[in-house]
């Protein structure tokens, strides 16, 4: 799997982040961290499309001082193979 990193080095409240991306055909998952190190991550946005025992499910967790969180499934699964996305923050009401 190829990787991209980027790094945002002033990242405030208030700011968004986009991500757009084509999940290439045939993956298990994508995933995209927010975070300052792999010890420490405050978003994993975990893109399964047949991962282990998940069947097309986003899995979002953080990471504190290398111990993982609670995780949270949602089944609501926008993402195709080999087709153009974009992963944003909502805004108004949920």
């Amino acid at each position: 799997m190829s990787e991209l990193k980027l790094k945002i080095v002033d990242f405030k409240p208030g700011m968004e982040l986009k991500v757009k991306g084509v999940p290439k055909p045939n993956i298990d998952r994508f995933n995209i961290n927010v975070c300052d190190s792999k010890e420490n991550i405050t978003l994993h946005f975990d893109a399964r499309f047949n991962y282990g025992n998940s069947h097309r499910v986003i899995v979002l967790d953080s990471r504190k001082n290398g111990r993982w969180q609670d995780a949270v499934e949602d089944g609501n699964f926008p993402f195709e193979w080999g087709k153009e996305f974009e992963v944003r923050p909502r805004t108004g009401r949920h």
